[in-house]
């Protein structure tokens, strides 16, 4: 059975908490396997400092269970974002995160990535 949930809550009018729990069956490019099953969890904390200027704190952990094969892996992503929002229509966003861990010798990876980016909408 396959699933999908979200729980909310507002802590004070600034800060919200959140949760998501998700399942799903994916395409792999693994030899011998059928596919992969995949549970995500996340949490994340969401605070807004001023009107224009918000932080968001976000754990995430997966399982990667491929079936056909005895490879199980596990990810671990800890990622904050700061969003200055200029306007309505222009933000700006910065991004730090990530990890895999596999019971496959060499396949497991630590990476921290920063990104920066542009929101424009209308």
């Amino acid at each position: 059975m396959l699933t999908s949930a979200s729980l909310i809550w507002a802590a004070t009018p600034l800060t919200t908490a959140k949760f998501y729990a998700d399942t799903q069956i994916a395409e792999t490019t693994l030899a011998g396997t059928s596919g992969v099953l995949v549970h995500t969890y996340t949490f994340e904390v969401d605070h807004d400092f001023r009107r224009w200027l918000t932080a968001i704190g976000r754990f995430t952990y997966g399982t990667l269970d491929y079936q056909g094969d005895h490879r199980s892996d596990q990810t671990y992503s800890l990622e904050g974002d700061l969003i200055y929002k200029l306007s309505r229509s222009l933000w700006i966003k910065g991004t730090l995160y990530d990890a895999l861990v596999s019971n496959v010798p060499l396949s497991s990876s630590n990476a921290t990535m920063v990104l920066l980016g542009v929101r424009v909408q209308n």
